[in-house]
């Protein structure tokens, strides 16, 4: 019989980071004191991972160059209380999430011994305090003490174990090495391209030099052979790759949305100020010089679309959306297409009328609303009301905008409690996690509720007055129910009639848990039934599912349908197809009328099937979180899952959201793309239960006519929502876009990172839906628009040469590269759980981390530049070393890199660094123990030379630049595991299977539009 093991440590009230609390005795139950004092809060500077982030207060440094100061605390020293409301994340400013403390959970070890029993060994049939070892009789609803006074306590908290060390073996065939090089430069630019940077180009290898020989960076590299087929020199092809721009203030640079053509980049570090005309936070066109002829716009190919992130998160040093509150009249809207008031109304007969900027349309004031206007036509409150000059605005919705009484939203907590769960660490990591949340939910929607489910389903209710949960198992798996009320199963985490039962139960149920004694059957899909008719019995809310195991029981139990032989198959064999459809599509209809809202956490095994394509079925239809864990190990993937579940629950989401887009008359909405399906009558508009701050919707625009007599065309999308304090909010964004006739102005002012983002989304869709030609159509639309650029806009150059226009150059990179994608390969290689997670990915992607997804960043670690990780006056900022190309001839054997793809942030340990380099930068002697200094860097603060502080504080500064953005999570790749094929193979520049380097696509599509124009 094995136990889970749990350190309890950071869930002890004003317990130090360090403290341990003795593990009960095997004759007495895991119970908690009757008398508990609330942890005390200091304002010391936040940690994480021990890892100090100071408050901007200055920059200070701890060497003559001003390296970062990176600071660690050790054991004896002060140091903060975990989850400090003062804490802040790791490179993150934000104090809205708790730390997180590695090494509280441990998978479960093969080595414990069995759990005491005693002379009071509980009956078969109740056993207070923990789950049954026998089922109660079919139908019935059992009730019992979750702790307190459990006889002869059935576990004891055990002490920590790890998880067997694995021996990996160097797995070959992952990638192949770059495309051959080439001479004499045959590709020009608008100006000139990226330049290729990095180091020594390198050949590909695994085994180490023999005595006696030089190193690979002392090598004299091989010679290339001049390639028939292109006469492109690859180091002059366009690549994003160079110097990193540091921020240079705080907040980065300042950008007002009247006042520039083209938009920051997406993954630019900057301050966005409204003047009246949606931030590019909130909306991104394609390009920002929209044509005003449907025959313009049909020469250029390039597609005209928006990305809308209508939640998007803003930054401390930007303003915060403003509130209007109209009372019952509400907000001003046109007669005719009901588009909003906003800065782009004009106004004449002394203020009496006004004029609709997106139909034209002449509409009466009303009375209440009414103000002159001066000579120019400007109202005389035009500074005080935020509708009229600002961008975005947040409208109080009058009550004949609901049909039903808001509520604040709730939340419920589903997680699998079989033996596969309780053994890798899932469950007790997530109520780690949990208990660390309960300070940080705001009121009134700091509601909770906790099931576990294995072969039954186990509620948890709470009564004023009693010093333990009820336990209530439901057996009744084929017709599931909640046994209780809303009121007692869901509670405010903040009322301390129940924030002791709530502590008590986190702090309990781990250690009370017994492997031996839980099913290896989860009722997965019976709990969701359950969950989703008590959170819609309460007005909406957001139910969140953990599973480790494929839901095989109960109603609506799946099958398990892993095939290799259909990954390769259209629609991979029918394996994107939901089971139970039926069963499904009742719950997502139930779902979407009553605002309830799922959220995904999965975790399955290494190779373990667990059909993401069924069980994202329901949250993409209600806009939930998907998160995916495979071989989930809490020591690896612990702080992910812990960040993404606190961003999840703690994040200002809107519920029950009713989304409309309107566009200028002579423009229409012809499709959309998101993770959830589009209306079928109306592109335009949309409802669903949820919207996160990540939520990104992208709409495709098509000319019904010509656009004559008017300089701009506008964008306005329009959401009715539930905010987290249960009020129904508008959120208003409008858009001024200039209207062009010059077909050279369109792709001047293209955007490249949001042209890929549709274009990616479009081949996400088509994939799901069994169309096996999204690669050909990528491919067409990048030749499409080259050619355009290429006859209309640079037919007096020569016929030989590739013509890219500046604002488009890295297209072709990025579609090959996207042709490369886990999401995008065919074969079985890639396992089909893991492709639906990255279709699914890209659907939801925001624009901002287009780039690093399609094209990752890699940066040399060692030898760092010479300022590289070190301060550059501004905040806690810090210089990044210039970035390299993304392919494997550029990485030198003997260094080290740091990858970064928008979603995990990996330090490469190149195969041939050598143990004194490993020595003299991390202080130990072995390269297998790099991990564990880097992720637990204040254990080793003695050892850490200044060179290994600079390249933490490099991964701070991104962590710290995409502050907006999920968590990244970090981890060091070594030589010869199956992690380094995985980083190898997501070099966006080699060959990989039968897809082309960079170099010989970019020939390819030179081709294909020298053949067009034939």
């Amino acid at each position: 019989m094995q136990l889970a093991t749990f350190d309890p440590s950071p869930l002890v009230a004003n317990a130090s980071p360090r403290e341990k609390v003795p593990a009960a005795s095997p004759q007495s139950s895991p119970r908690i004191e009757e008398t508990r004092a609330e942890p005390t809060y200091d304002a010391n500077p936040g940690y994480h991972n021990g890892l100090e982030v100071r408050e901007q207060t200055g920059a200070t440094s701890n060497s003559a160059n001003g390296v970062s100061g990176i600071k660690f605390f050790k054991e004896g020293e002060s140091s903060p209380i975990e989850g400090s409301p003062a804490s802040r994340l790791s490179g993150s400013p934000s104090a809205c999430y708790p730390a997180f403390r590695k090494g509280a959970v441990q998978a479960v070890g093969a080595s414990l011994a069995p759990p005491p029993m005693g002379a009071c060994s509980p009956p078969a049939m109740s056993v207070p305090g923990g789950f049954r070892a026998m089922p109660p009789p079919a139908g019935a609803a059992t009730f019992s003490a979750y702790g307190g006074d459990t006889p002869g306590g059935m576990t004891t908290p055990g002490g920590l174990t790890t998880r067997s060390t694995k021996s990996y073996g160097r797995l070959e065939g992952a990638a192949s090495p770059g495309g051959l090089r080439r001479s004499q430069s045959g590709i020009s630019t608008s100006t000139p391209g990226g330049r290729a940077g990095g180091a020594t180009p390198q050949r590909f290898g695994n085994n180490l030099p023999a005595p006696g020989c030089a190193s690979p960076s002392r090598r004299k590299p091989p010679q290339e052979k001049k390639s028939s087929t292109s006469r492109m020199d690859p180091e002059q092809v366009p690549r994003p790759v160079g110097q990193h721009e540091a921020v240079k203030q705080e907040g980065g640079k300042v950008y007002e949305t009247n006042k520039y053509h083209v938009p920051p980049p997406a993954t630019s570090v900057c301050t966005v100020v409204d003047r009246g005309s949606a931030s590019c936070e909130f909306i991104r066109c394609t390009t920002n010089q929209v044509p005003s002829y449907p025959s313009t716009a049909n020469t250029a190919h390039v597609p005209i679309a928006v990305a809308v992130q209508p939640f998007a998160e803003l930054t401390s040093h930007e303003e915060p959306v403003p509130c209007v509150n109209l009372g019952e009249d509400g907000p001003m809207r046109c007669t005719r297409c009901k588009a909003y008031v906003s800065t782009f109304f004009t106004w004449h007969n002394g203020g009496h009328e006004a004029t609709c900027n997106f139909c034209n349309q002449k509409i009466e004031v009303p009375a209440d609303y009414m103000c002159g206007v001066d000579d120019k036509g400007k109202r005389a409150d035009h500074a005080d009301r935020p509708e009229l000059n600002k961008g975005t605005v947040d409208y109080v919705a009058p009550s004949d905008y609901s049909e039903t009484l808001p509520t604040a939203p709730a939340t419920i907590f589903v997680i699998e409690a079989t033996h596969r769960s309780l053994q890798c660490g899932l469950l007790p990591q997530v109520l780690c996690t949990l208990r660390s949340l309960l300070g940080f939910l705001q009121a009134p929607s700091s509601k909770i509720g906790i099931i576990l489910f294995d072969r039954a389903l186990h509620f948890f209710a709470f009564y004023p007055g009693l010093d333990c949960a009820r336990q209530v198992t439901v057996s009744d798996t084929e017709d599931p129910y909640a046994p209780c009320g809303a009121d007692a199963l869901l509670v405010d985490s903040a009322d301390p009639r129940y924030r002791s039962q709530l502590d008590q139960l986190f702090e309990e149920l781990p250690g009370l848990l017994c492997a031996d004694g839980l099913a290896d059957h989860a009722a997965g899909q019976a709990a969701l039934k359950a969950a989703t008719e008590l959170m819609g019995s309460r007005g909406g809310g957001h139910v969140v599912m953990f599973h480790s195991t494929l839901p095989n029981s109960g109603l609506g139990a799946l099958r398990y349908r892993d095939d290799l032989k259909l990954f390769s198959e259209p629609e991979s064999g029918g394996l994107f197809i939901v089971q139970q459809p039926a069963f499904i599509d009742d719950i997502a209809n139930d779902c979407l009328a009553r605002g309830v809202s799922v959220s995904v956490f999965c975790a399955p095994g290494l190779g373990m099937y667990i059909d993401m394509a069924t069980l994202t079925k329901i949250p993409r239809r209600t806009g939930g979180e998907i998160c995916y864990y495979p071989n989930f190990d809490p020591n690896l993937d612990g702080e992910r899952l812990h960040f993404d579940l606190c961003r999840a629950v703690v994040q200002p989401a809107a519920y029950s959201a009713i989304f409309k887009i309107r566009v200028s008359k002579g423009l229409s909405v012809e499709s959309m793309h998101a993770t959830w399906d589009p209306e079928v009558i109306d592109p335009s508009t949309f409802t669903i239960s949820r919207l996160s701050v990540d939520a990104t919707v992208n709409f495709t625009l098509v000319h019904e006519e010509r656009i004559e007599g008017q300089k701009h065309i506008y964008v306005q999308v329009a959401c009715l929502h539930t905010d987290r304090f249960g009020q129904r909010r508008i959120r208003v964004s409008t858009l001024q876009l200039p209207l062009t006739s010059s077909l050279s102005n369109v792709f001047r002012y293209a955007e490249v990172d949001s042209v890929t983002n549709l274009l990616i989304k479009r081949a996400a869709a088509s994939a799901l839906s069994g169309n096996g030609s999204f690669k050909d159509k990528l491919s067409k639309s990048t030749v499409d628009m080259l050619h355009a650029y290429r006859v209309n806009c640079a037919s007096m150059t020569s016929a030989g040469q590739l013509i890219l226009p500046e604002s488009l150059k890295l297209l072709p990179l990025y579609i090959g590269s996207v042709r490369k994608m886990p999401a995008f390969r065919s074969g079985s290689d890639i396992r089909i759980d893991d492709r639906m997670v990255a279709l699914l990915r890209i659907l939801g992607l925001p624009v901002a981390l287009t780039a690093p997804l399609v094209y990752p960043r890699v940066y040399t670690l060692h030898p760092l530049s010479e300022k590289a990780g070190c301060l550059t006056g501004v905040e806690e900022n810090v210089y990044m070393p210039p970035s390299i190309a993304s392919c494997i001839d550029k990485l030198v054997a003997d260094r080290i890199y740091l990858i970064d793809n928008g979603i995990h942030l990996r330090i490469y340990i190149r195969p041939e660094v050598t143990s004194e380099t490993i020595f003299q930068i991390f202080g130990v002697h072995h390269m297998h123990e790099v991990p564990a200094v880097l992720t637990q860097p204040e254990d080793y603060a003695e050892h850490l030379s200044e060179s290994a502080e600079r390249m933490l504080a490099c991964v701070q500064q991104i962590r710290r630049e995409r502050v907006r953005l999920p968590w990244q999570a970090f981890s060091v790749v070594l030589p010869g595991t199956p992690e380094e094929s995985r980083v190898i193979a997501s070099l966006a520049e080699d060959r990989l299977g039968s897809e082309m380097n960079y170099v010989d696509f970019l020939c390819h599509i030179h081709k294909l539009v020298q053949n067009k124009q034939d």
